[in-house]
């Protein structure tokens, strides 16, 4: 069993979706369901539900990563009011994670050029762009919202499309022949994957100011928070 203190707890509800993660040096559990617009009266129950099914407690909790978005407004609002309610109750420290980031992260050691997205309500997406660069992924310009028939838009050969695809769509996908999309398995967005991304900031001591955390949407070509 862990230490008190020595386990990072990862919440997303960036879409209809939900997950949460349990990650530790030496072990990860992870916990994902469809939450819908329920995320405000499932999350904590199924946040005890993980802890217990790893014989675990919320003093073993020592830092929390969220998902900062883009993504769906309730969702965001309620995975970060609980990841700022865990900081504050417990002074422990949280880390506000690109919903983007997240997504395209289990294909960061491909040559391919990532398309990354989330849904954002509406038949819309968020996307981002991914190419390596100086042996360095990095995202290529602002998000991007569109329409989820655009998801393909002006992308080059080779390029993954990752995220939440819904069965309607993938037949256009996969007639285009220029895109790369990956089996469900492997494009779900994982919460192990943002664990991670929060446990090398925690172990660097790099935490956010939970008080200045705060969701990130995109309207059109325009970033806003």
């Amino acid at each position: 069993m862990a230490d008190p203190g020595t386990v990072m707890l990862a919440i997303d509800t960036s879409t209809d979706t939900s997950s949460i993660a349990l990650y530790s040096a030496s072990h990860l559990s992870e916990l994902s369901w469809h939450a819908g617009r329920n995320q405000t009266q499932t999350l904590l129950v199924q946040i005890e539900h993980l802890l217990t099914l790893n014989r675990l407690t919320l003093d073993h909790i020592g830092a929390v990563a969220v998902t900062v978005g883009p993504g769906m407004f309730n969702g965001l609002r309620v995975g970060l009011s609980t990841a700022k309610g865990l900081g504050f109750g417990r002074s422990i420290p949280v880390y506000g994670i690109d919903t983007l980031d997240v997504t395209a992260y289990p294909h960061r050691t491909s040559a391919d050029s990532i398309r990354a997205f989330v849904p954002a309500g509406r038949g819309r997406v968020v996307s981002g762009d991914y190419r390596k660069r100086s042996g360095r992924w990095t995202r290529s310009g602002d998000p991007q919202n569109r329409d989820f028939s655009e998801i393909a838009a002006g992308v080059g050969a080779n390029t993954i499309i990752i995220g939440e695809i819904p069965s309607a769509v993938e037949p256009g996908l996969l007639e285009n022949g220029s895109e790369l999309l990956p089996l469900l398995s492997l494009r779900a967005r994982r919460p192990g994957n943002l664990a991670e991304l929060g446990w090398r900031r925690w172990q660097a001591g790099e935490p956010d100011e939970s008080a200045t955390i705060e969701p990130l949407y995109v309207h059109g070509t325009r970033r806003a928070t």
